[in-house]
């Protein structure tokens, strides 16, 4: 589907008429993107001054969690000229069925992800917190559905477009309703499954639809905005360090730059203290728009080793009435009973490099996890149970090298945002 009824430009536009000083104002993006040379390293390869580029934007479900944010959906194709922007294609979730992508990224991947097939389903895709690693994967599927190249790959959920939409005002809908900075959360990942109720294939097909239109209005009005180019950048900095819009190269120099921000949504390797915990809907529902996350982290010791203990709490905070089967029920294989709105989750511990685990408890009870590794982090997964209404508490105890700096803490960006605690030994 070409969506030609879109603008030909961008709200970058001011680019062309005074690029030094838009090269001035998006150092706002980011808090690592103080450096107007840093920007200038970056925009202008990626806005096309040296020849089009085209890239994959993919709108997130943050209602049912993956590890980059949410559940991969609705997506687009844009195309970048001299600064110039335009979508030439809006695609549903359901268009890369099927879909195989060509890429490894090594052992340790296969062993902590291949059982969920993130390289064959697109829902699956993103399971990784390492953005880099689903933007590929993203790459190869539309390379092989649609012959296509692109030059990088994007993606941005509902609480990104919440902030770009309260600067640049509502967008109108089809049906005359609109999508606003007040409203986009709740209508995408709420309300519209109020309004479209029904389990059916012909009833979801209708809320794919609404979404798809949804995704296109909100679009189009950020795009088309002309006003308050200062107000506008700066709401995309709070969500690029939210990790809410997250961007990919595949030209190694320009993502080499994009890997210094926070915008590249990336697992660093490192050796400094590392707390990152990613969540993963296991029930195949849309219960994590309820979702509450805690997560606290306390280190004792001086020496070049120290006890760790994390305590992580997720409380299901889904009303016992007033949701429709498709948010509540459940897709998953288990031997056990469950009620409408109860919550399955994969619970993943990304410890610092040459952590070494002493036990895991849930609900105060020992607990069996699997172990495996990413990008020089140790691993720790649980499968967990949270009945709705019912908190369930994770307890790890670790040894971690001490390392150096201050700890890393990767935030997962859900509707409600993680709770961290931090609390360090003091030493000389």
């Amino acid at each position: 589907q070409t969506m030609s009824g879109l603008p030909q430009h961008t709200w970058l536009s001011s680019i062309d008429a005074s690029y030094a000083d838009a090269l001035g104002q998006i150092t706002t993006l980011d808090s690592s993107l103080r450096s107007a040379s840093l920007s200038a390293r970056i925009l202008p390869a990626m806005l096309g001054q040296n020849g089009p580029k085209r890239y994959f934007l993919a709108f997130q479900n943050e209602a049912e969690a993956r590890g980059t944010g949410g559940l991969p959906g609705a997506f687009a194709i844009v195309e970048a000229s001299k600064g110039k922007v335009r979508f030439t294609r809006m695609e549903s979730d359901t268009t890369l069925n099927g879909i195989a992508a060509t890429v490894s990224f090594g052992p340790d991947f296969t062993r902590l992800y291949d059982g969920a097939g993130p390289t064959t389903l697109y829902g699956n895709s993103n399971l990784s917190p390492h953005f880099p690693y689903a933007a590929q994967i993203w790459a190869s599927m539309w390379k092989k559905y649609s012959g296509q190249k692109v030059d990088g790959v994007m993606a941005v959920d509902p609480t990104a477009l919440s902030y770009l939409l309260a600067v640049t005002g509502p967008a109108t809908l089809p049906d005359k309703s609109q999508i606003s900075g007040a409203n986009a959360v709740a209508l995408t990942q709420s309300t519209s499954y109020a309004k479209f109720a029904g389990v059916r294939e012909a009833d979801i097909a209708k809320r794919r639809a609404y979404l798809l239109e949804v995704a296109a209005a909100a679009s189009e009005k950020i795009m088309d905005a002309d006003g308050d180019l200062t107000a506008l950048l700066q709401a995309a900095g709070t969500a690029a360090g939210e990790r809410r819009i997250l961007v990919w190269s595949a030209d190694p120099a320009v993502q080499a730059n994009l890997a210094q921000t926070s915008v590249a949504g990336m697992v660093p390797s490192t050796t400094a203290p590392y707390v990152g915990m990613s969540v993963v809907n296991g029930g195949g529902n849309k219960l994590d728009y309820y979702l509450d996350r805690s997560l606290t982290w306390q280190r004792t010791g001086c020496g070049p080793t120290r006890r760790t203990t994390v305590r992580i709490t997720l409380t299901n905070n889904a009303p016992a009435r007033g949701l429709p089967p498709y948010v509540t029920g459940r897709t998953d294989s288990r031997s056990y009973p469950v009620r409408p709105g109860d919550s399955r989750l994969a619970v993943s511990y990304f410890a610092t490099q040459g952590a070494v685990m002493h036990s895991i408890t849930v609900a105060g009870r020992p607990a069996r996890g699997r172990i495996g590794a990413e990008l020089g982090h140790p691993v720790y997964n649980v499968d967990i149970e949270v009945p709705r209404g019912a908190s369930r508490t994770i307890v790890l105890q670790l040894s971690e090298p001490a390392g150096t700096g201050k700890p890393i803490v990767l935030r997962q960006p859900l509707v409600r945002p993680l709770k961290v605690s931090l609390h360090d030994a003091v030493c000389n």
